[in-house]
Order: structure tokens, then C-alpha cells, then sequence
């Protein structure tokens, strides 16, 4: 019986980590394509002062506020680094659906805004499904000299939204209005 048990724990075992595994080496696909500058939308690098206001303003999980960092926007993800740590945000994927997009360049402390949505269902044999809804707001800080990538990056998820409202319905909720060509509110 012990050894049917310690068996089955190493199998557990051996799971998680070919599943974490193949997870990890996932994201350093994606963050190697973006790098690489395949399908990719945008990329800017902040100098110093701008990377410690982006740290202070936007980026507050990043503990290092010294030195530059760097930001990538592709159709799927935005991945921000600096030199000790990184983030990969998922856009799309899993039902994901960009359904706000804004840029604002006119004022130099505008972020590009980004707004995803999605939905999660669970299935029930003895009672109705239960749906729920989740929204993520986005605000990535542009340097001033990027504006225009910035704006053709908020032009890029409007068109895409406009041309696929069908995806904008299926993540907001029945009882929340719906507003024209999927201008989600931010």
C-alpha cells in the first residue's frame, strides 16, 4: 500500500512539472517572438525618468524603479521588462478579447489604454450553467516620441473590434449595456 502511494505522489509529481514545464517554455516562445519582432505591433524603450514614472504610475509591480525599461505590444500580449524583472500580459487567448482601446496623444502623460474582457463558464449537470465575467484595464505609459506606434496600436484593436462585435457581445454581461461599434468605456 505504501508503495502504490509513494508511486502515485511521484506520478502527481511528474505531472505538475511536465505541465509547469511546458507552461514556462510556452511564455518564452511568445516573449522570443515578440523580441524577435515577429507580429509585432509596437516596441519602445523608456529612458530612466521615464521608466521611474512609469514605475510610479502604472507599473507598480515592478520593484526596481532604477535604470530603462522596455515595453512590446503585439496582437496578443504586452511584455514589459527592465533589467531585473518581467511581465507577459496575455490580450487574447482563452476567450480574451480586447474591447477598449484608446490613445490620447495630444497629452504627453496619456497612457495608451487598453481593456480586456472575457468569460468563464461552468457546467453543471444538476442546475443551469453559471457564467461569469472579468474585465482587466491596461494603462501602459507611452514615451512621447512613440506616440504615433501608440496610436496605431489603439487603431489596431478598434478595427478588430469593429470588424468582430460578435466577439464584444460575448464577453459582457446580459445586463450591462452594450455600447455602438464595441467603444467599451474606460
Amino acid at each position: 500500500m505504501f508503495l502504490l502511494i509513494s508511486v502515485l505522489i511521484l506520478i502527481g509529481v511528474a505531472l505538475v512539472g511536465a505541465f509547469l514545464y511546458a507552461r514556462r517554455r510556452n511564455r518564452q516562445a511568445r516573449i522570443a517572438e515578440m523580441l524577435s519582432g515577429d507580429n509585432l505591433l509596437a516596441a519602445w524603450t523608456y529612458d530612466p525618468d521615464e521608466w521611474r514614472r512609469a514605475v510610479e504610475e502604472e507599473y507598480t509591480w515592478v520593484r526596481n524603479k532604477d535604470g530603462s525599461g522596455e515595453c512590446y505590444i503585439s496582437p496578443s500580449a504586452i511584455y514589459v521588462r527592465n533589467n531585473s524583472q518581467d511581465r507577459l500580459i496575455d490580450l487574447s487567448g482563452n476567450g480574451k478579447v480586447v474591447t477598449h482601446a484608446s490613445y490620447r496623444g495630444a497629452d504627453p502623460s496619456s497612457p495608451l489604454k487598453l481593456r480586456v474582457r472575457w468569460r468563464v463558464v461552468t457546467r453543471y449537470q444538476d442546475r443551469p450553467d453559471e457564467v461569469k465575467y472579468f474585465k482587466e484595464d491596461y494603462r501602459i505609459p507611452v514615451p512621447i516620441r512613440n506616440r504615433n506606434d501608440a496610436a496605431r496600436v489603439a487603431e489596431f484593436f478598434t478595427v478588430k473590434l469593429e470588424n468582430n462585435l460578435n466577439a464584444y457581445t460575448a464577453v459582457v454581461p446580459d445586463d450591462e449595456p452594450i455600447s455602438l461599434f464595441g467603444k467599451d468605456s474606460f
